[in-house]
Formats: C-alpha cells, sequence, structure tokens
C-alpha cells in the first residue's frame, strides 16, 4: 500500500474502481513542479504513478474509442441517408423527364388541335365564299337567259 496525498491506494484499489472514481482517486490536477517538491515519491509511489499513468492512458484510448464507434456509426448514417437521397434524387429525376416528356406531347396535341381549327375555319370561309360565288353566276346566268 502507498499512501499519496493523505490517500492509502493500492494497485487493486485501481484496478477495481470505476472510471469515475479513478479519475478523482489520483488528482492529477497539480502541476508537475509541486509534484517534485511536495510529494516526493518513493520506489512504492513511482510504481504507484505508473500505475496511475497507465490507467489514465487506458481512460483516455476508451475515450477516444467510445468516441472513434461513434464518428464510424454517424458515418454509416451518413452513408445510409446519402444513398436514399441519391435514390429519391433518381426518382425525382426520373419524374422529371417523364412530366417533360408528357408535357411534349400535350403541346404537340394542343398544336395539331390549333391546326385543324384553323384548317376547318379556312375550308368554311373557303366554302361560303365559292357558295356565294357559284350562286351569283348562277343567278346571273338565269337572269341573262
Amino acid at each position: 500500500m502507498a499512501m499519496r496525498a493523505g490517500r492509502s491506494l493500492s494497485s487493486g484499489d485501481l484496478r477495481g474502481a470505476e472510471d469515475a472514481e479513478k479519475e478523482t482517486l489520483l488528482d492529477h490536477d497539480s502541476e508537475p513542479d509541486e509534484d517534485m517538491l511536495f510529494n516526493r515519491t518513493s520506489s512504492a509511489d513511482g510504481q504507484l504513478h505508473i500505475d496511475g499513468k497507465i490507467s489514465s492512458v487506458k481512460i483516455q484510448i476508451r475515450e477516444v474509442t467510445d468516441v472513434m464507434r461513434d464518428n464510424v456509426h454517424k458515418v454509416m448514417e451518413r452513408g445510409e441517408r446519402m444513398e436514399d437521397l441519391q435514390m429519391a434524387s433518381e426518382r425525382l429525376s426520373s419524374a422529371g423527364d417523364e412530366f417533360r416528356e408528357a408535357a411534349r406531347k400535350a403541346q404537340r396535341r394542343a398544336w395539331m388541335q390549333n391546326v385543324r381549327g384553323r384548317l376547318i375555319i379556312i375550308a368554311i370561309t373557303i366554302t361560303a365564299i365559292l357558295c356565294i360565288v357559284v350562286l351569283d353566276v348562277l343567278a346571273l346566268y338565269l337572269v341573262l337567259r
């Protein structure tokens, strides 16, 4: 057992402690100069200090690993969302192409109906003019006869 800052800690205590407890047990907030002046380490205390550093590094490794797992999970979710967006974009693009083609067909049909309407009006006008001319010629023929 070693004494550090008024507490009695063993390596078993450090191994058995939870991560939050380890941070409070190890008290790494002091400056290195203060540690050298006020806490002269013995050989057992040096081992405790090394164990503390190893535990601290392990805690940091776990935190970094958790952060990386979260990041990988977020990237995977983002990739899935990107695939969903890409599929939706492709569907919208094909729907837009279909709409554009339908609009062209409707425009052609409307143009053809317009042309037919004008041709019918022209045909009726020509027929009316011909009827008037033929009736006038026939009336003149009958009058002159």
